[in-house]
C-alpha cells in the first residue's frame, strides 16, 4: 500500500485535477531545500572548433558551513541566447531561466550563452548546425565538472526547448545526457509558427527574429551589469567587444530575412536551408536511438500548439519502430519514457497552474538519480487539459480519434451532415478584419490580452459563417482537423482563414481552433499528409517550395484543403458548432507584399458542398477525467 501511495502521489506531477489549484500543489511531491547556492560566473568552455563559450555554474553550498557541498551531484544544463544573467526572481515559476530550486535540492546547474550571444564568441544563427555540436561539447564538459556524478539533464522552453533536441541528436547512445525536458518546442518552425499554410504569422515572426538577435547583442552588457551588481569582477572592454561583434552579425542576418518575408521575394520565404535548420522533429529518431527519455510540455494557446503534439507522436513512433512522421495508430505500444503534458496556457505559461518545478524535479530524480518514483510508470503518457477548463484526461495516441464527422456547407449558412444542392456564397478579399480573439493572445505569446476569447462575433464581420443545429449531447472536439473548401476566384491567388467556434444558446461565440491557406500553396504532398481510417484528411502537408506553388486559374473551380490546428474542447449539449471562413486574421496573419498584389480585388464563390471533417467524440471516449494517476480531494 505504501508503494502504491508513493507512486500515485509522485505520478500526480504528470496530471492536474479538477479540484482547486491549492489542492493540486499539495498533491505534488516537494522535497525540501537542503542547500544554499554558490556561483562561478563566465567560465570558459572551448568548443571543438576552438570557439570559446561562456557558462555560469551554480552549485550546492552546505548551509551549516557555507562551503561548497562535496556531492557528487547530477548536472542540469540550459543553453540560451536570452538571459544567462537574469535572476530567477524575474519569473520564479517560469522554467526557462535557471532555477535555484534545483541546486537547493542537490543538482549542479550550468547556464551557457549559445555561440554568438552574451559573453560567448562566434556568430549567432538561429539553431545553426554549430549549436548542436556545441551542445554536445557542453554536455561532455558539464559531466566532468568537479563533484559531478557524470550524468546530465537539460531543460528550458522555446529556443531553450528546441536546442535540447538538437543537442540530444548530436550525441551518441552512451553519452552523459540521460534526460531532457523540452518545453514549448516546435516540430517544424516554418509550419508550426512562421507560416500557417503559407500565410505568414507576422507578429510571431517579426517579434521573434529581431527580438532574439537583440538579446544576443545586448546580453554582453546585461551580463556585465548583473555581475557588477553582485560584486563580480567585470571585463568591460571584453564585453564591449562582444557587443560590437554580435551587433555586426545581427546586421548581416536580420535585415535580409525580414526584407524577404515582408516582400515575399527570396529563397527564405520558402522551405529551404534557413527553415531546414529549425526542424527539431528531424532529431526525434536519434533521440530515441540515443536512449534519452523526454518529458515534453506545451499548450493549446502556445505558439507551438501544432508542433509539441507531433513531437510526442514522433517519439512514440520511433520507440515503437514506426515512421516518425506518421500518425500514431490505435493499439500501438507506448512508453512512459516519452510523455507530454498539454495545458491551455500561452507560450510563457502553457500548463497553467501545474507546478512545473516539481514536475521537472520528479523527472530528473528518476533518470539522473535513479529514484524509482513512478513518474515513468504510466500506460497513458499523453496528459491533456480540456481547453479552457479544469478538466484533464490522460490517453495514449495522437491523433486522438479515428473517424471524423463530416459537415457540409449549405444554403442559409447551415452546416449539416447531408450534401446539399448546388449553390454558393460570395466572399470578398480583405487583408484586414477586427481581430481580438484567442489567436491574438496566442501569437503575441500572451503579451496582448484575449479580449474576445469567449465571444469573437466581432471578428466574423466580412466573413461567411455556417452553423449546425444544436447538439443533442455533449461532445469533445478532439483535433487535428481540416476544411475542404471548393471555390472559384477571379484572381491568381486566394487567402482562406478558417475558424471553428462553439456557439452558446445565447449566441456567444467561443473560438476553438484556426487554420489558414495561401491558395498557391494548396498542392498536397500525399505521402506526408495524414488521413483518418475513413480516408478523410486530418493533417494536410505541403512542401512550401517555389516548385510546389501552383497559381489559381481565375474562374476555374478549385479545391483547397485547409489544415486547422488541433484542439481538445468540450462542446455542451444545446450548443452549436460554427465554421467561419474569411480572408484575414489581422494582424496575426498578414500577406507579403507579393501575395497582396496577387490577392487584392479578389472575389471568391464558396461552393455549397464544401466540408469540414471534425473529430467529435463522446466526452469519455479518450479516457475518464482524472484517471488512475490523479489525486482527488
Amino acid at each position: 500500500m505504501l508503494r502504491r501511495l508513493r507512486v500515485a502521489v509522485l505520478a500526480a506531477a504528470m496530471l492536474t485535477v479538477t479540484c482547486p489549484a491549492t489542492a493540486q500543489a499539495e498533491a505534488l511531491p516537494d522535497k525540501p531545500a537542503v542547500y544554499n547556492v554558490g556561483t562561478q560566473r563566465d567560465l570558459r568552455v572551448t568548443m571543438r572548433d576552438g570557439t570559446v563559450l561562456k557558462a555560469d555554474v551554480h552549485y550546492p553550498v552546505d548551509k551549516r558551513t557555507g562551503q561548497k557541498a562535496p556531492g557528487p551531484f547530477p548536472v542540469l544544463l540550459t543553453q540560451s541566447p536570452y538571459a544567462k544573467w537574469a535572476p530567477v526572481e524575474f519569473m520564479p515559476n517560469l522554467v526557462a531561466l535557471r532555477q535555484d530550486y534545483f541546486v537547493q535540492r542537490g543538482y549542479i546547474e550550468v547556464v551557457a550563452d549559445v555561440r554568438g550571444s552574451g559573453a560567448s564568441e562566434g556568430d549567432f544563427g538561429l539553431w545553426s548546425p554549430e549549436q548542436a555540436t556545441d551542445g554536445a561539447d557542453l554536455v561532455n564538459w558539464a559531466a566532468k565538472l568537479p563533484d559531478s556524478t557524470g550524468t546530465v539533464g537539460t531543460y528550458g522552453l522555446s529556443y531553450l526547448g528546441m536546442n535540447q533536441f538538437f543537442t540530444a541528436g548530436a550525441l551518441g547512445r552512451n553519452s552523459p545526457l540521460k534526460a531532457i525536458v523540452p518545453g514549448a518546442a516546435a516540430n517544424d518552425m516554418l509550419r508550426d509558427t512562421a507560416a500557417m499554410g503559407g500565410m505568414w504569422h507576422m507578429p510571431a515572426l517579426l517579434g521573434f527574429v529581431p527580438g532574439t538577435y537583440a538579446m544576443t547583442v545586448l546580453n554582453p552588457l546585461l551580463n556585465s551589469g548583473w555581475d557588477q551588481l553582485h560584486g563580480a569582477k567585470v571585463d568591460y572592454p571584453e564585453a564591449l567587444r562582444r557587443f560590437a561583434d554580435h551587433l555586426k552579425n545581427s546586421g548581416k542576418s536580420v535585415p535580409p530575412l525580414l526584407q524577404q518575408v515582408i516582400s515575399g521575394e527570396g529563397k527564405d520565404v520558402y522551405d529551404g536551408p534557413l527553415w531546414q535548420a529549425m526542424k527539431p522533429g528531424e532529431q526525434l529518431q536519434q533521440v530515441v536511438d540515443n536512449d534519452i527519455p523526454a518529458l515534453l510540455y506545451s499548450g493549446w494557446n502556445d505558439d507551438f500548439q501544432r508542433g509539441a503534439l507531433r513531437n510526442y507522436a514522433g517519439l512514440q513512433n520511433a520507440a515503437a519502430g514506426r515512421p516518425v512522421d506518421a500518425p500514431m495508430v490505435p493499439g500501438q505500444p507506448v512508453t512512459g519514457r516519452y510523455q507530454l503534458v498539454y495545458g491551455s496556457g500561452n507560450h510563457l505559461n502553457s500548463t497553467g497552474p501545474l507546478d512545473q518545478l516539481r514536475l521537472h524535479q520528479a523527472w530528473f530524480d528518476r533518470w539522473l538519480k535513479d529514484e524509482h518514483n513512478g513518474i515513468d510508470e504510466t500506460s497513458n503518457p499523453l496528459h491533456l487539459n480540456v481547453y479552457d477548463s479544469k478538466q484533464w484526461v490522460e490517453t495514449t495516441n495522437y491523433p486522438f480519434t479515428g473517424t471524423p464527422t463530416r459537415y457540409y456547407l449549405s444554403g442559409d449558412h447551415r452546416l449539416g451532415n447531408t450534401a446539399p444542392a448546388q449553390g454558393s456564397d460570395r466572399l470578398d478579399y480583405s487583408p484586414i478584419n477586427i481581430s481580438c480573439g484567442r489567436n491574438l493572445n496566442q501569437w503575441t505569446i500572451g503579451l496582448l490580452p484575449a479580449v474576445c476569447d469567449h465571444d469573437d462575433r466581432i471578428t466574423q464581420l466580412g466573413a461567411q459563417t455556417y452553423t449546425t443545429e444544436p447538439l443533442t449531447a455533449d461532445k469533445l472536439l478532439a483535433g487535428p482537423m481540416s476544411a475542404t473548401i471548393k471555390a472559384t476566384a477571379n484572381t491568381t491567388n486566394t487567402a482562406l482563414v478558417v475558424n471553428i467556434q462553439d456557439i452558446a444558446p445565447d449566441g456567444r461565440s467561443r473560438p476553438l481552433a484556426e487554420g489558414a491557406l495561401d491558395g498557391k500553396s494548396r498542392v498536397l504532398n500525399q505521402d506526408r499528409t495524414w488521413r483518418a481510417d475513413n480516408g478523410a484528411i486530418t493533417v494536410p502537408f505541403r512542401d512550401l517550395t517555389a516548385q510546389s506553388e501552383k497559381p489559381v486559374v481565375p474562374g476555374e473551380p478549385t479545391e483547397y484543403v485547409v489544415e486547422i490546428f488541433p484542439t481538445l474542447a468540450k462542446i455542451p449539449a444545446g450548443h452549436r458548432i460554427r465554421v467561419t471562413i474569411g480572408t484575414a486574421d489581422f494582424p496575426v496573419i498578414m500577406p507579403t507584399l507579393k501575395q497582396y498584389q496577387e490577392l487584392q480585388g479578389g472575389h471568391y464563390d464558396l461552393r455549397w458542398g464544401s466540408f469540414v471533417d471534425l473529430p467529435l467524440v463522446e466526452p469519455g471516449a479518450l479516457s475518464t477525467p482524472c484517471g488512475a494517476l490523479c489525486v482527488q480531494r
